[in-house]
């Protein structure tokens, strides 16, 4: 994607986002706002999350500025996160990133996390929105990639929230690093979480692969896994995944924040996806989470 059309997408993504959509030109206006302010500063910002949370973003680093405005720019799914989990929850956020969804797990709706990142750059960001937010107590954190065997990948490092692993480091231009690797099995030592967030930038068919008890416990209630066309990331079988998560009993949707309501999705369909074991115990769950808080706005 050339810069200008990146700009178009984001800014189009603003005027489009759920808290800002009634006035479209004030949010792009934003967006360019506090984009030219964040790499004017060249330092962490630190900026309101919900219910009175704080993230710090590294500005430079590559997609990562998102988080400055609008913030939940992963709306529905961040929503759901919150809507989903109570305080006695175990959440997992694989490629936990700075930890957005780690802070809105732990910080907002309370629930433990263990938290894995393997860029070890990314981690210690990590490591301080969790301390920022006096999350010591509930989050746990690792600086590891999940996949199917132990052992060290090749990882592709200062690619921001498009580091991932490398499948062929040889056939590579970038800079890479050794990071561990670890099976999901092994690493929640029969720990089951309620929740699930897998974003690994097509290396969620490995991660799956090392994680077949996980999948298969019937205390795993709802995963977001984010889904690749097949074509971008050669030798994953994302139809084979989707068809393995869907055969371990769950159902895949979007969710509606605004009217708490899950909405069915095809077998086509890309981008984050909500899986859920049970539709109507899930439903109901949504509809009875406390709201959350952001700008004045309450959800």
């Amino acid at each position: 994607m050339n810069p200008l059309t990146k700009v178009f997408v984001a800014l189009r993504a603003a005027a489009r986002h759920p808290l800002y959509r009634q006035e479209p030109i004030r949010a792009m206006w934003a967006f360019c706002r506090t984009q030219i302010a964040a790499r004017a500063l060249g330092c962490e910002v630190c900026v309101g999350f919900p219910n009175q949370t704080k993230l710090l973003v590294p500005p430079r680093m590559k997609g990562a500025a998102h988080f400055i405005f609008p913030r939940l720019c992963e709306f529905e799914d961040m929503a759901f996160v919150m809507h989903f989990l109570r305080p006695d929850d175990l959440f997992c956020d694989g490629g936990a990133n700075i930890g957005a969804y780690t802070v809105l797990a732990s910080g907002v709706a309370g629930a433990r996390t263990i938290a894995f990142e393997p860029s070890p750059s990314t981690y210690l960001v990590l490591e301080d929105n969790v301390r920022l937010n006096g999350l010591n107590g509930k989050v746990i954190t690792k600086n590891l990639a999940l996949g199917r065997n132990a052992g060290t990948v090749p990882f592709a490092e200062g690619l921001g929230t498009e580091s991932r692993v490398l499948r062929d480091a040889g056939n590579e231009t970038m800079a890479c690093t050794k990071v561990k690797v670890s099976r999901l099995d092994d690493e929640l030592a029969g720990q089951v979480p309620a929740l699930m967030k897998i974003d690994v930038e097509g290396y969620e068919v490995e991660v799956f692969a090392g994680a077949k008890a996980i999948l298969a416990a019937p205390s795993l209630q709802a995963l977001v896994v984010e889904r690749w066309r097949t074509a971008t990331r050669p030798g994953s079988d994302e139809a084979k995944l989707h068809a393995e998560i869907r055969s371990a009993g769950f159902s895949s949707h979007r969710y509606v924040p605004a009217e708490r309501r899950l909405m069915p999705l095809d077998d086509q369909a890309f981008g984050d996806i909500i899986y859920v074991r049970d539709l109507k115990a899930a439903s109901e769950r949504l509809r009875k989470a406390s709201p959350f808080r952001i700008d004045g706005n309450q959800i």
